[in-house]
C-alpha cells in the first residue's frame, strides 16, 4: 500500500514480529525449507501484525511479555496460511505478479505448508495462556471458512452486491476485526472497548477490500504490484462490476454476462463499468466503511499509536498498491 511507512515507535513492534516468524520458518527437511525461503521472500508490508500492535499500544499496552509481537505474528501467518489455500481452491497461477506456491509445487505442499502455519499461529497464539486469545482466531477460522463455502457455492453464478459483501466480510473483514479486537485484549481493555475495536477492524477490511477490487479496474501505477483487470480473468465478480450489471440497460448487461462466459475482455468490460460509474460507486462505498472505522475509534484520544490507526484507515481510499 503506497504511504504505508512505519513509524518509529512502532520499529521495534514489527523487528520483533518478524523475529517470530523467522523461527517458524526455520524449518528441517530439504522440501521444507526450499518452500518456507520462497514464502518468506514474498512476505508483505504485516498491515495485520500492524494493526495488533498498533491497538494494543494505543490502549495503553507497555509491551512486557511480548504478547503484542507474537499475535502479530500469529494474525500474519493465520493470513498467509489462508492465502495458500484460497491459491489452490482458485487454482491460482499468479500473485502480485509471482509464481503461487500451489503452481510452483503443487496442491499438496501448498496445503501441508499451509497447515503448518495454521499450527504455528496457534502456538504462538497459545502462548498468551488465555483461551479468549484462541477463541477469537478459531472463530475467524470458521468465518472464513464460511465464507470461502458460500463463494464455491455461488460459483458459476451471477450473484448479487449483498452476496459480494457477504463474502468479503467473511474472507478478509474478520481478520481485520480480530486483528484490532485482539489488540484491546491485550491491553485488558473491558467488552464495551474491544467491542469498539472489533468494529474497527471489520470496518478498515470491507473498505481495504472494496478499494483493492476497484484498483484491479482503475489501478494507474506499477505499484499497484499486479495485472489490472487479473480479477476478471479469473471471473471474479467485484463490486464495480455488480453495480455495472445491477444498473446497465439490458444490452449493456446482456454484453457483460456474455463477457463473464466468453473470453472477458477487459476493454469491453471496463467502458461499460466506467459508464455506469462502478468505480466511482465502489469507492463511495468504501468510504462510507472507512467513515464507520473511523468513528469507531472516537473517544479513545490522540496517542501516537491511535493518531497512526486513523492515518491508515483515512488513507485506505488513497492507495495505488
Amino acid at each position: 500500500m503506497e504511504g504505508i511507512d512505519t513509524p518509529s515507535f512502532l520499529q521495534g513492534d514489527l523487528d520483533a514480529v518478524r523475529g517470530h516468524l523467522d523461527s517458524v520458518f526455520n524449518v528441517e527437511g530439504a522440501l521444507m525449507r526450499e518452500v518456507s525461503e520462497y514464502v518468506r521472500t514474498s512476505r508483505g508490508k504485516l498491515m495485520r501484525p500492524r494493526m495488533v500492535c498498533l491497538v494494543a499500544r494505543g490502549l495503553g499496552y507497555d509491551g512486557r511479555g511480548d504478547l503484542h509481537t507474537r499475535l502479530g505474528a500469529a494474525v500474519e501467518l493465520f493470513h498467509v496460511a489462508t492465502l495458500l489455500h484460497d491459491d489452490v481452491i482458485d487454482n491460482a497461477r499468479l500473485r502480485r505478479r509471482r509464481e503461487t506456491v500451489y503452481a510452483k509445487y503443487g496442491a499438496d505442499v501448498a496445503i501441508l505448508f499451509a497447515d503448518y502455519l495454521y499450527a504455528s499461529c496457534f502456538d504462538l497464539a497459545l502462548s498468551a495462556l488465555r483461551p479468549d486469545v484462541v477463541r477469537v482466531l478459531s472463530r475467524t477460522t470458521q468465518k472464513m471458512a464460511e465464507g470461502e463455502m458460500y463463494q464455491i457455492e455461488k460459483r458459476g453464478q451471477l450473484i448479487r452486491v449483498e452476496d459480494y459483501l457477504r463474502i468479503i466480510q467473511a474472507k478478509t473483514a474478520y481478520l481485520f476485526s480480530a486483528c484490532a479486537g485482539l489488540g484491546a485484549m491485550v491491553a485488558d481493555r473491558d467488552a464495551a472497548d474491544a467491542a469498539k475495536l472489533f468494529d474497527f477492524g471489520l470496518n478498515y477490511g470491507m473498505a481495504f477490500q472494496i478499494t483493492d477490487d476497484a484498483l484491479d479496474y482503475d489501478a494507474q501505477t506499477e505499484a499497484w504490484g499486479k495485472q489490472v483487470g487479473a480479477d476478471l480473468q479469473e471471473g471474479k465478480q467485484t463490486l464495480p462490476l455488480l453495480h455495472a450489471l445491477e444498473t446497465a440497460s439490458p444490452n449493456d448487461r446482456e454484453t457483460l454476462v456474455h463477457q463473464l462466459r466468453n473470453g472477458r475482455d477487459f476493454t469491453t468490460v471496463y467502458g461499460i463499468v466506467k459508464h455506469y460509474n462502478g468505480i466511482e460507486y465502489s469507492l463511495e462505498k468504501a468510504a462510507e466503511y472507512t467513515k464507520a472505522a473511523l468513528d469507531a475509534l472516537e473517544g479513545f484520544g490522540d496517542d501516537e499509536a491511535i493518531v497512526e490507526l486513523r492515518r491508515l484507515a483515512g488513507g485506505v481510499l488513497a492507495r495505488q498498491s
